[in-house]
């Protein structure tokens, strides 16, 4: 259902986002310093988003949708999550996009922006 240019899309319009690479050279967005959306790609080639939440209990909240979310690594103040882009509609997307921008953006972008701000506009 998505891809990375609606991650694109979507990423674009949060306040001060901005396109750049991951340290190995795939595209990645970020928010400062920090990268709050990453392409990744599975064994079979398929695109993968990674992104951060501060749930602490998402690889329970998620362990019926490993599918989905074929990664999760638990940290001690953030857990990252490796999605199969292709089963999340553009809600779910965004809801994640959303998190991991106020996550890995500091306390200053908190609240930069909504859900119903991001999906504005979207099909």
């Amino acid at each position: 259902m998505a891809t990375w240019a609606d991650v694109d899309d979507l990423a674009r319009r949060l306040p001060g986002a901005e396109l750049g690479v991951a340290h190995e050279g795939s595209p990645a967005w970020h928010a400062g310093r920090h990268t709050f959306a990453r392409l990744r790609w599975d064994d079979e080639g398929r695109e993968l988003v990674q992104v951060w939440t501060g749930e602490m209990d998402t690889s329970l909240a998620l362990a019926g949708r490993r599918d989905t979310f074929v990664r999760i690594d638990t940290f001690r103040f953030r857990v990252t999550m490796w999605a199969r882009l292709d089963r999340l509609d553009l809600r779910e997307l965004a809801e994640l996009l959303v998190e991991s921008y106020y996550i890995r953006g500091g306390r200053r972008r908190r609240g930069a922006t909504g859900l119903a701000d991001l999906l504005r506009n979207t099909p």
